[in-house]
């Protein structure tokens, strides 16, 4: 279980310098002390409240969840764009009808991903047939199957993974860029501007408040990670992305309340490189899966873990300012994750698919 962490005070000294005539005494003001603090084990702060993230998470895992089932059940678009816009309400946790947030307003990209669902639904009528190059269909994977447009791509897998950049990601990120100049002066309601914000950023990440990096949370757990959430365990644990995105978190909360700006800053960087961190290594697994001798051949697992990789590839477009990623490199990924995936898999000695694993591997020491 993480340890309270408790941080020493900082005490800033401006020295009053003065030609001392005779016996008269030389003064010294102290100025801007920060006071000694405790960092809490969990997300536990007064007035802490990121409902309004948090909320977007579980719309986008209603969304995904109906995408997810085109493979067995023709879907309809009107259903899919209402859950997208929170239209007639669509979800089936009725608190998120009346929440007044939606996944479209805050969706960077939001007509590439509108477009990607309407594929999906489209595609979801040949949920039946067999798919070939050229020719959306299914193709199986495992026990179970999945469904691909004609290129190779699962459309609901570029919109899961894809969405978890354009609007979790992104958002967390632009709200962490812009952090020292929202008002920590002010309490509305117990808490400050930078407060709220700082919350919000966290509700993206997919966590409960007592988030326990060491569990293993059941899939039945209503308080289980989601999303980026269930990333840190997937495919984080390389990089213990868990434990330092929740103490990061924390600490630079703790920060904000008393005013300790050089640790807030400190944690700002610690979060934004370990998240993009997260989503180049969830992206290098899906790279090199399909190269493994075991998922040669098997089309199903190939084509499932490009379309992850596509997806997570998309997102390192919202990384932070000063990221390791080049904007060459990225176009690179985003060219060889933009081939037709029959093409990737059948090309000798995965070409294509090693320059990308190369690329993150090197920017990201992996």
């Amino acid at each position: 279980m993480p340890m309270y962490i408790t941080l020493k005070t900082k005490a800033f000294t401006l020295l009053g310098l003065a030609v001392c005539l005779s016996f008269a005494s030389c003064s010294e003001k102290e100025t801007d002390t920060i006071p000694e603090y405790t960092v809490p084990a969990t997300y536990d702060f007064a007035g802490a409240d990121f409902s309004t993230s948090t909320n977007r998470i579980k719309m986008a895992v209603e969304l995904n969840s109906y995408l997810g089932s085109g493979s067995t059940t023709v879907l309809d678009q009107t259903k899919a764009n209402n859950l997208f816009n929170n239209t007639s309400a669509p979800f089936s946790n009725a608190a998120l009808n009346t929440a007044n947030v939606n996944l479209a307003s805050k969706t960077a990209d939001a007509a590439v991903y509108q477009e990607f669902i309407r594929q999906h639904v489209t595609n979801s009528n040949a949920n039946a047939i067999p798919a070939t190059p050229g020719r959306a269909g299914f193709i199986p994977r495992g026990s179970g199957k999945i469904l691909v447009g004609p290129q190779g791509l699962e459309y609901n897998q570029a919109v899961a993974k894809g969405m978890m950049g354009s609007l979790s990601f992104k958002e967390a990120m632009t709200i962490l860029a812009g952090i020292a100049n929202e008002n920590n002066s002010t309490a509305t309601e117990g808490t400050t501007a930078m407060e709220r914000r700082w919350d919000e950023a966290f509700g993206y990440l997919g966590i409960p408040a007592d988030y326990d990096p060491a569990k293993e949370y059941a899939s039945t757990d209503v308080n289980r990670p989601v999303l980026w959430g269930g990333y840190l365990a997937e495919r984080g644990k390389p990089i213990n992305a868990g434990s330092t995105l929740f103490e990061a978190f924390r600490k630079g909360r703790a920060a904000i309340e008393v005013k300790d700006y050089a640790v807030r800053d400190e944690q700002v960087k610690n979060i934004q490189e370990t998240w993009e961190k997260l989503a180049a290594i969830s992206a290098l697994a899906y790279v090199t899966i399909p190269q493994a001798s075991a998922s040669v051949g098997n089309l199903g697992t190939q084509f499932h873990a490009l379309s992850e990789g596509y997806g997570f590839v998309l997102a390192l477009k919202y990384r932070a300012a000063g990221s390791k990623l080049s904007e060459a490199n990225f176009q690179k990924l985003l060219t060889i994750l933009n081939t037709d995936f029959y093409t990737l898999v059948n090309e000798p000695g995965f070409t294509k698919l090693k320059e990308a694993e190369t690329i993150l591997k090197t920017v990201y020491s992996l």
